[in-house]
C-alpha cells in the first residue's frame, strides 16, 4: 500500500480511537507530509472540521504555488465542501481509498 494513503488511513484511525467519524487526510509536498488531519465533527462539535479540512487547515497558511504542488490523499470521496476547498487550493491531485 502507498505510504501517504497509509498515513491517511492512520489519521482515520486516530478519529475513531478519539470517538469520531473514521476519516483521515494528508497533504504531501515534494515527497513530503506536511499536514495530517482527520475528521473531528464529533470531538469538537464542529460542522465543518472533516478530514481533508482538518489536513488543509493543519497544513497552514502557504501561497498558492506551494499548493499547486501538493498532492492530497483522502479515505473517503471527499464532500462537496472538501472538493471545493481542495480546487481552491489548487492542489495538483486527490487520491481516496474508499
Amino acid at each position: 500500500m502507498d505510504e501517504y494513503l497509509q498515513a491517511a488511513i492512520d489519521e482515520a484511525r486516530q478519529g475513531v480511537a478519539e470517538g469520531g467519524i473514521p476519516i483521515g487526510s494528508v497533504v504531501v509536498h515534494d515527497g513530503k507530509i506536511v499536514g495530517r488531519g482527520h475528521n473531528r465533527r464529533v470531538q469538537q462539535g464542529s460542522t465543518i472540521l472533516h478530514g481533508e479540512m482538518d489536513a488543509l487547515e493543519r497544513t497552514g497558511r502557504k501561497p498558492a504555488s506551494f499548493y499547486r504542488d501538493c498532492t492530497l490523499y483522502t479515505t473517503l470521496s471527499p464532500c462537496p465542501m472538501c472538493s471545493g476547498a481542495i480546487v481552491a487550493r489548487s492542489c495538483s491531485t486527490r487520491f481516496r481509498g474508499s
